[in-house]
């Protein structure tokens, strides 16, 4: 996948400029796939240059005119067979397990650290995941069901952080045990 569909995605929900589409990205897509503010906007550029999208002028008082995109025919009917395309499962790239596979290098007291350091990280998506859920579960129910594909990414990433904290629990519990 790429940034590009990412992009396409988030304005076929909602046209916006290229600060709504990043602040759209960092509260959804951006849970599973990261881009920087630059990357963002260079595929804004791209995929406006490809007809992809349209790009209208907002005026705006002693500011420079906002720029607000939106998906032209062209730029559904490429999400429509790119959504319809198989995608491989990936694997996990994680940064922290190539560490912990060299744990041989740490002291005891190092590993518990960077285990701990990793379990609050997750113990904070996770609360984040579910404030988010919440807010979805209190939408309009239309809205629900519209985006109930979309709801089950939050629905996984909850899983996922459940499962990174009882893993990281269990690990916390073992090396207490040495």
């Amino acid at each position: 996948m790429s940034l590009r569909y990412a992009v396409l995605t988030l304005l076929d929900i909602e046209p916006g400029s290229g600060y709504d589409l990043k602040r759209r990205f960092e509260r959804s897509v951006s849970h599973f796939w990261s881009a920087s503010h630059q990357q963002m906007y260079r595929e804004l550029h791209k995929l406006h240059d490809e007809g992809l999208l349209d790009c209208t002028e907002q005026p705006q008082e002693g500011k420079p005119d906002k720029k607000i995109y939106s998906l032209t025919e062209r730029g559904r009917a490429a999400l429509q067979a790119w959504v319809q395309q198989p995608t491989p499962a990936q694997k996990i790239r994680e940064p922290f397990l190539i560490q912990l596979f060299a744990g041989h290098h740490l002291t005891d007291e190092q590993a518990r650290a960077a285990v701990q350091r990793q379990l609050e990280e997750h113990r904070a998506l996770l609360h984040s995941y579910l404030e988010q859920n919440e807010r979805v579960l209190q939408s309009d129910p239309a809205v629900q069901e519209r985006y109930w594909l979309a709801h089950q990414t939050l629905l996984l990433g909850i899983e996922a952080e459940k499962t990174w904290v009882a893993w990281a629990e269990r690990l916390l519990r073992r090396l207490d045990q040495q």
